[in-house]
């Protein structure tokens, strides 16, 4: 019999090709084997009609996309992956549609998930179908004329306003480097964490590297994307703020931590003890307790603060001023370091109220004339 071999511990053995791909089958008996082959041959028309099982394209997605994402975006794109296999299963992916994508999204909208959460997920989903089409013969996307349920909640990211500016422009002394860096370089947070004196020459600052903590440790990352890579100039505000802070560095100390970054919480002390000796920061509402007792004996507790604002804020309110002052939108995306100019005019470029108190009395001064 063509494709028959027996093997030394008996069995017999069968080789075929089912849906392009080889295959082994083994039984005691050529009836045995010839059962397990139909039932092959069975599977695989109705995975080839309905698609291979969502969970194990999945599965082999994120195989494949994990080792490429920056360590502190996997945990976002392996929960989005893990939810969407909570809902699709064993489905096949011809099976599924837009309709019970949209369902499957509409029903994350009822559960109060943000705008950015929802379109984050159908990206994920729309790369799942990539994949699938890609590399296991898939033949359809049904995410790509998706639209995104209508209503979705959107949490619109701020700048600091006027009076929190002019309080960190005045106490750029100490940690208070770190936001003038932020706020004149308008540097992402793990940017400023990577800065070292060598980063720092003919009047400009070479971005090439970032902070990621793993955990609380901090590690260094080259940045994301080609457009990450950028030569930011000292503007005189951040040259004044500097002075002779890096006089007593060598080059390859890093300007906050020294030979090493800072640790997370090392950071995250150091910008609360900031923002406290400014006066912005605010009682939490949190208690922890101390461990000690008053002298009627009563649990003594300690107010948890927290800061105003992040730092990151900061970075938008370079953005915004960048917009304030008719920097051209290319430009203002080389500068941020963004990919898309979208990003730049989506999330940061908003108006300040001093631009709307000074186009107000433009408008005023046209109408009345």
């Amino acid at each position: 019999m063509a494709n028959v071999k027996r093997r030394s511990n008996g069995l017999i053995e069968r080789c075929r090709v089912i849906n392009g791909k080889k295959r082994h089958f083994y039984g005691k008996t050529a009836r045995e084997v010839q059962g397990k082959i139909d039932a092959a041959i069975a599977e695989a028309a109705v995975t080839k009609e309905k698609g291979a099982p969502f969970n194990e394209v999945a599965d082999a997605f994120w195989r494949s996309k994990e080792p490429t994402i920056k360590y502190g975006s996997r945990r976002g794109y392996r929960h989005k992956v893990e939810v969407a296999k909570d809902w699709f299963g064993q489905q096949g992916m011809r099976e599924i549609t837009s309709t019970d994508i949209n369902r499957f999204l509409s029903r994350m909208a009822s559960q109060g998930y943000s705008y950015k959460s929802i379109a984050g997920q159908k990206s994920i989903l729309s790369m799942i179908w990539q994949y699938w089409c890609a590399e296991m013969r898939g033949d359809c996307n049904p995410c790509s004329l998706l639209k995104l349920p209508q209503g979705l909640p959107q949490t619109k990211r701020r700048a600091p306003d006027d009076e929190e500016v002019n309080t960190v422009k005045a106490h750029p002394e100490g940690f208070g480097l770190c936001p003038a860096i932020m706020m004149y370089a308008g540097l992402r947070l793990g940017e400023v964490m990577a800065l070292q004196k060598k980063d720092f020459a003919n009047g400009a600052i070479h971005v090439t590297k970032a902070v990621v903590w793993h955990n609380n440790y901090p590690e260094l990352e080259t940045p994301k994307t080609e457009s990450a890579y950028r030569t930011v100039p000292i503007l005189n505000p951040l040259q004044a703020a500097l002075a002779n802070r890096l006089d007593d560095l060598n080059d390859d100390d890093f300007l906050f931590g020294g030979k090493q970054p800072f640790t997370k919480s090392r950071y995250q002390n150091a910008w609360l003890q900031y923002c406290i000796s400014i006066g912005r920061a605010h009682d939490s509402g949190k208690r922890y307790k101390t461990g000690k007792k008053s002298s009627e004996g009563k649990e003594l507790y300690k107010i948890v603060m927290e800061p105003d604002f992040t730092a990151h804020q900061l970075r938008h309110e370079f953005a915004s001023t960048l917009v304030q002052c008719g920097i051209s939108p290319q430009v203002a995306k080389e500068l941020m370091g963004h990919a898309d100019i979208l990003t730049t005019q989506r999330w940061y470029a908003e108006a300040k109220t001093s631009a709307i108190d000074e186009a107000t009395e433009i408008l005023n001064a046209h109408f009345g004339s």
